[in-house]
C-alpha cells in the first residue's frame, strides 16, 4: 500500500466496491436489467481491455450498470483499467447529451504535498487536507478513493439532480470553484493556478476495486455524510460571486413574443422542430489546433487540449472516426510530458475528452478554449484590424472620400444620416444572396431592426415591415 492508502486505512472504515456504488446509486434509482422503464436510466462503466483494433486504437468495452450492480462486480474482477462517473444515462452513450441524473460531485486531487510532517510522519498535504475538513474551510467528502497516486473526493448528494442544461452549467461552476479551493498551496504542490486540473461533472474516475497505474487496486473509504448542493455552495460563495452575471444568459423573451419578433426562427425551431443552425468552419482550423497542441500542450492542460480538439472537430465537421484516430495518436506525446508518477496521461483521459464531440459544444468560445488549454490563441489579422479604432481626422477623411465615390456611382446625394430602413435595403441590394445574420454582423443593426425592414420574396414590393 502507498502512503495515501495507509493513512486512510488507519483512520477510516473501508467500503467494498459494491457498497461504494450502492451509496452512489441507491436501490431503486437505476433501471432494472432488461426492463427499459420510462423515466429510469442506467450508469455506464468503460473498460480499457488492453487489446487494440485497427490503427492501434484501444479496444473499449462498455458495461451497462443496472439496479443489481452486477456490472460493478464483473468489472472489478478484471485486471483492466475501468472508469465510471456518478451519472445515469439514457442509452449506452456516455455523452453530456444523454446524461440524465447526477448523484455525486467527484473531484480529482493530484500533486499532493508528500514532504513528511515531522510530528506525525505523514505527508503534509494529507495533514492539511483533513485539517481543512475539520476546521470547516473545506467540505468533508462522503467517500475518498485512493487511486494509487492521488485521491478522488466524492461528495454524494442527498438526492439526484436532473442534468437539465441550466442545472448542469450551475453544477459545473460549483465543481470548478470547489476544485480551485481544494487545490490550494497547503495541500498540493503546484506552481500556479493554471496547473489546477479542472474537470467536468461528467468525468469518470478509476473504480474502487480495479487496478491502479502501479498494479494495486483502488480502495474506497467512508469519510463523511451525504451533502446538499446548498451546503457545497456555502464554501465557494466568495469565488462564485464574481461569476454570477455569466450564469444566466438565456433571454427573457417568451415564446409568444419570440413568434412575433423572430417568425422565421420560431417556424424553423419550434414549429418544424429543426436543430439549431451552425457555421461549418474550414478543416484548416482543426488541423491548426492539432499541430498547436502537439508542440505546446503541457501538464495540467493535456486533457483540455484533447477536449478542445473534439470541440474543433464539431466546429469543422470532422468525422468522429478521424477525431478518435488523431486523439489516440497523440497519447504517447501527451504521456511523454508526465513529470510526476501521480500525473500520467492515459486512454481514459482521451475517452473522457472525446465526450466533447457533441453539437452542444459547437459555440464554445475562443477565450474559454484559450483559458482551459493554457495555449495562447492570437486573433487573426482580420479580427485584430476590426478592433482597431482610427483617430478622428483620418476616419473622417475616409468617410468623406467613400461618400463622394458613392455619390458619383449612384447619382444620388448620400450626405447625411441614412435611415435604418435604407441601410437594410441597401445591404440586401448589395448582397442578393445574403442572410440576416450576415447583415447583423456587417451593419451592427439589431436583429429586431433587420427583421422589421428585411424584404422577403413575399413582401419584396412592400416598403417597411413584414407581411402580417
Amino acid at each position: 500500500m502507498n502512503e495515501l492508502t495507509l493513512f486512510l486505512a488507519d483512520h477510516y472504515p473501508e467500503v467494498s466496491p459494491h457498497s461504494f456504488y450502492r451509496g452512489i446509486f441507491p436501490a431503486g434509482e437505476l433501471d432494472t436489467a432488461g426492463a427499459f422503464t420510462k423515466g429510469k436510466y442506467t450508469a455506464i462503466i468503460v473498460e480499457i481491455t488492453g487489446t487494440r483494433k485497427d490503427k492501434g486504437r484501444q479496444r473499449v468495452k462498455r458495461w451497462t450498470v443496472t439496479d443489481d450492480l452486477d456490472a460493478v462486480e464483473a468489472a472489478t474482477q478484471t485486471d483492466h483499467f475501468c472508469i465510471c462517473s456518478p451519472v445515469s444515462y439514457a442509452g449506452k452513450s456516455r455523452t453530456a447529451e444523454h446524461a440524465r441524473m447526477l448523484y455525486a460531485i467527484a473531484i480529482d486531487l493530484d500533486h499532493i504535498q508528500m514532504e513528511h510532517n515531522r510530528k506525525y510522519g505523514v505527508p503534509t498535504g494529507l495533514i492539511d487536507l483533513f485539517h481543512q475538513f475539520d476546521t470547516g474551510y473545506l467540505p468533508r467528502p462522503t467517500y475518498i478513493v485512493s487511486s494509487g497516486s492521488g485521491l478522488h473526493l466524492y461528495y454524494l448528494l442527498d438526492h439526484a439532480v436532473p442534468l437539465y442544461r441550466d442545472y448542469a452549467l450551475e453544477l459545473q461552476d460549483l465543481k470548478r470553484a470547489l476544485t480551485s479551493k481544494i487545490w490550494n498551496g497547503y495541500i498540493v504542490d503546484i506552481q500556479s493556478d493554471r496547473e489546477i486540473q479542472q474537470e467536468g461533472i461528467y468525468q469518470g474516475f478509476r473504480m474502487p476495486g480495479t487496478v491502479t497505474k502501479q498494479g494495486a487496486r483502488a480502495r474506497a473509504f467512508l469519510t463523511g455524510e451525504r451533502v446538499t448542493v446548498e451546503h457545497l455552495n456555502t464554501f465557494v460563495a466568495d469565488i462564485s460571486k464574481a461569476k454570477k452575471a455569466e450564469k444566466h444568459r438565456k433571454t427573457n423573451i417568451s415564446l409568444a413574443n419570440a413568434e412575433k419578433l423572430y417568425p422565421e426562427w420560431y417556424d424553423r425551431r419550434i414549429v418544424q422542430g429543426k436543430p439549431r443552425g451552425k457555421w461549418i468552419v474550414k478543416r484548416a482550423l482543426y488541423d491548426w489546433w492539432k499541430r498547436k497542441i502537439t508542440t505546446e500542450a503541457r501538464t495540467g492542460h493535456r486533457y483540455y487540449c484533447i477536449m478542445m480538439l473534439a470541440v474543433y472537430a464539431v466546429k469543422c465537421g470532422i468525422a468522429r472516426e478521424e477525431l478518435e484516430d488523431d486523439c489516440f495518436s497523440l497519447l504517447d506525446r501527451m504521456e511523454a510530458l508526465t513529470d510526476k508518477e501521480d500525473n500520467h496521461f492515459t486512454e481514459a483521459d482521451i475517452l473522457d475528452a472525446l465526450e466533447a464531440y457533441n453539437e452542444r459544444w459547437v459555440t464554445y468560445p475562443r477565450a474559454l478554449i484559450e483559458y482551459r488549454s493554457g495555449i495562447t490563441i492570437t486573433p487573426s489579422i482580420k479580427r485584430r484590424e476590426k478592433g482597431k479604432q482610427l483617430k478622428q481626422e483620418p476616419h473622417l477623411k475616409i468617410a468623406r472620400n467613400t461618400l463622394e465615390i458613392r455619390n458619383i456611382e449612384n447619382g444620388e446625394a448620400l450626405q447625411g444620416r441614412k435611415s435604418k430602413e435604407d441601410i437594410v435595403q441597401r445591404w440586401q441590394h448589395d448582397h442578393p444572396d445574403g442572410k440576416k445574420i450576415q447583415c447583423f454582423r456587417e451593419t451592427g443593426l439589431s436583429r429586431m431592426t433587420i427583421d422589421k425592414y428585411w424584404k422577403t420574396p413575399e413582401n419584396k414590393n412592400l416598403r417597411g415591415g413584414a407581411v402580417k
